[in-house]
């Protein structure tokens, strides 16, 4: 008896291992396109007039054909505007899960410590809106 109950959790164990090891290793649905982060924090030097940084865009299947998603910059209420993104429109090309949205911010313009959000809609009718939050601060 005891040792059936071994090679019962034996080969359990290996069950679990394998199911551990699919090719989907994704935490996201399979619709999902959308910000890889929630947050993001960027440390600026205020000496500069612009200084750009990259947020990476994910999609959690690889497709035949290219996605596009449209980019909308939000600012918190009764701040100054810090930022902007020229490209309203991304494209994540056919056979790819990624691609970058560059944003411009003005740290000059920036008093103290800010946030900003910026809002992802996929033009996938599955995927749903994404947000991610952008805390600025001085070095």
């Amino acid at each position: 008896m005891k040792q059936l109950c071994k090679k019962m959790a034996g080969a359990a164990a290996i069950l679990f291992i394998l199911a551990a090891c699919s090719e989907n290793n994704s935490n996201y649905p399979e619709e999902y396109v959308g910000f890889d982060k929630t947050t993001k924090n960027y440390s600026f030097d205020r000496s500069k007039d612009v200084e750009e940084f990259d947020i990476k865009i994910i999609a959690a299947e690889k497709k035949k054909e290219d996605r596009e998603v449209l980019i909308n910059g939000v600012s918190m209420p009764g701040q100054t505007v810090v930022f902007s993104i020229e490209d309203k429109k991304v494209i994540i090309p056919a056979k790819k899960k990624s691609a970058n949205l560059h944003v411009k911010i003005y740290p000059k313009k920036i008093k103290n410590k800010t946030e900003f959000r910026i809002v992802c809609i996929p033009q996938d009718k599955e995927a749903k809106r994404t947000q991610i939050t952008v805390y600025l601060q001085p070095k």
